[in-house]
């Protein structure tokens, strides 16, 4: 029997069950299923290297699109800071940026996440990683 229920009714009714849950986790959930929330989605490693690389070039889009787009201004906040802490993750396990952002405005970013008391100690972590390894040596960036 197929289920008549589509995925974005499912999703509307998810959001309502869990109102307290961010933007940012819905979409992570959304995007990478096995993950329970957005910070377990980026600071897991998938344990194949191209997996991984594959889930935080995902990742990063849609965080770039919700902080581009969301509806709110804290929505939109928070959106950057994943976003940023998806392009560390790529530092700091892969040794590139995941972007082609420029590497000043990158540091910049990443700094910023790296100061922010509110944001997961995780995330917080892995920005001030990427910012050591950075500074240690020019990295290539996406095509």
């Amino acid at each position: 029997m197929t289920d008549p229920l589509t995925d974005s009714l499912r999703w509307a009714l998810a959001i309502g069950s869990e109102p307290e849950r961010s933007a940012v986790d819905w979409l992570a959930a959304e995007l990478i299923p096995d993950r329970p929330n957005a910070v377990a989605a980026i600071s897991k490693a998938d344990p194949d290297a191209d997996e991984d690389l594959r889930r935080l070039r995902l990742l990063k889009s849609g965080f770039k699109t919700l902080r581009l787009s969301g509806e709110h201004s804290t929505d939109r906040r928070l959106a950057a800071r994943h976003y940023a802490a998806t392009i560390a993750a790529g530092v700091v396990r892969h040794g590139c940026w995941i972007t082609r952002q420029r590497p000043d405005r990158l540091l910049s970013a990443l700094q910023d996440l790296a100061d922010d008391e509110a944001m997961d100690d995780s995330l917080r972590s892995i920005a001030s990683e990427a910012i050591t390894i950075a500074n240690d040596r020019v990295l290539d960036q996406d095509s």
